[in-house]
């Protein structure tokens, strides 16, 4: 089983991560025994410009609504939750996600003779290489009713098909430990935070002359104590630097390069 994409809505724009991962995906015929209660393939659709396929604000029902400005993604993601807010906190800060979107396509496909749309709440590429679809809910009472645990386990079956994972991402999992969210509150809030190719290769350089660098060591060499942590911290937005963020961010926070990977 493979993704037909409608080839009338396929986005403009395929020069970001998450467009080229979606529209590399390879069309692949079905094991029939993983496919019993699927049709033959399900149809991704997505919008000219790669925007989010569904509007959130539909006049029928009062939830909680905005847009997050994101550095890292070049564009606001919207929201519908604040543990959805808060996920793509933590996408804008963690250095091992490379892009993320917010509901950047809808998957059609039929289940037990009916037919179904899902749309992720979140699609990101990891620097692995691999692509998520996340899905984030409260706690797992959101996941009980057998009918929605049916579409999400087809959903789950779909994108093992195609090479992707599928994540269900839960309140508890985004807030502790405590001081790991503050940190990520911190690190993000900073995201905008302008820098340097000077400012770059003085951070590079530092690293690269000392092992063990902490944050005071390097901060130094970037500005004022507030200019250059501010930096640093948008750094870590642009996956240059990656800071520990397991205890409480300090002088002595330990400071590496992320090598290897596209920043």
């Amino acid at each position: 089983m493979g993704f037909v994409r409608h080839p009338s809505l396929l986005p403009a724009n395929q020069n970001r991560p998450v467009e080229a991962a979606l529209h590399s995906t390879v069309v692949r015929d079905a094991e029939p025994s993983s496919w019993d209660s699927l049709a033959a393939s399900a149809t991704l659709v997505t919008t000219p410009c790669g925007a989010p396929i569904r509007t959130i604000v539909t006049g029928r029902r009062v939830i909680t609504t905005g847009v997050y400005a994101s550095r890292k993604a070049g564009r606001p993601q919207p929201y519908e939750s604040m543990n959805e807010r808060a996920f793509f906190m933590h996408c804008e800060v963690d250095t091992d996600v490379i892009d993320y979107r917010a509901q950047p396509f809808r998957l059609e496909f039929v289940l037990d003779g009916r037919k179904r749309t899902y749309i992720a709440d979140c699609v990101r590429v990891l620097a692995s290489g691999d692509i998520e679809l996340v899905e984030i809910k409260s706690d797992p009472s959101s996941v009980r009713n057998p009918d929605y645990r049916q579409k999400l386990e087809a959903v789950r079956a779909i994108c093992a098909q195609v090479g992707w994972r599928f994540r269900l991402i839960f309140e508890k999992s985004l807030t502790e430990p405590a001081v790991f969210h503050r940190n990520i509150i911190d690190v993000q809030f900073r995201r905008m935070t302008k820098y340097s190719d000077t400012d770059v290769f003085r951070v590079v350089e530092a690293l690269g002359r000392q092992s063990g660098a902490t944050l005071g060591d390097v901060i130094q060499n970037i500005g004022s104590r507030a200019e250059g942590l501010a930096k640093l911290k948008a750094m870590m937005v642009g996956r240059i630097v990656r800071l520990d963020l397991t205890e409480q961010i300090g002088d002595a926070t330990p400071v590496g390069l992320v090598s290897g990977e596209e920043s």
